[in-house]
């Protein structure tokens, strides 16, 4: 059996050092210093950005960056005036929201775990929790709601990203060489019970 918090943080690991995903591509201080002026935005899904509307006043509000290190939401946040924690599995993630607090004067604190263990956390410790789609990387869900629920504060807020399901019909291993869009999985989908072991290796 795999280990999955092992298998995903040595996965995001490769990833954030290879600096090819828009998931690990940290913030200019252009877009710190623009944040810190009141122009922000961040997105927890590739394509559209949160409405400002959902974060409510972030000034001096404790948040939690919940899977979501790579140099990006945090620092964002941070410079929008919330007192930011970004708690993730990836060290080299990690390594980049803090190398942004560096660069540009930012305090986050950052610290590595599971997004299924909380347990570092206090209850009701946070206003607003921070969440983009990797969620999809949970070996089970439910104990991150869970977690989610009992560290925020009554009134806090999650925001959260998600992908459609719908995309695990399709094998994106065949797509990404050449193969035909056909739909090959039901669904509820897991790598690991899923695909070819030869595949998955």
């Amino acid at each position: 059996m795999t280990d999955i918090n092992q298998h995903n943080q040595l996965s995001w690991d490769r990833q954030s050092t290879a600096g090819q995903s828009p998931w690990v591509q940290p913030v200019t201080t252009d877009a710190v210093n623009a944040a810190r002026a009141g122009d922000w935005q961040i997105i927890l899904t590739p394509t559209k950005s949160v409405p400002r509307s959902w974060f409510g006043d972030l000034k001096d509000k404790d948040l939690l960056c919940l899977a979501s290190g790579g140099g990006q939401q945090a620092p964002i946040l941070a410079a929008a005036g919330a007192v930011v924690t970004s708690f993730d599995q990836s060290p080299e993630q990690l390594r980049k929201d803090a190398d942004v607090a560096a660069r540009d004067n930012l305090s986050i604190r950052c610290l590595q775990g599971d997004m299924a263990d909380l347990s570092v956390f206090d209850d009701a410790n946070f206003d607003l929790i921070v969440h983009p789609v990797s969620n999809v990387f949970a070996a089970d869900i439910l104990p991150v709601w869970q977690h989610c629920a009992r560290v925020l504060r009554p009134g806090g807020r999650l925001l959260s990203g998600f992908m459609n399901p719908d995309f695990f019909l399709f094998d994106h291993w065949e797509i990404d060489e050449g193969g035909p869009l056909e739909v090959k999985f039901q669904l509820s989908y897991s790598d690991l019970t899923h695909v070819d072991t030869a595949v998955l290796e």
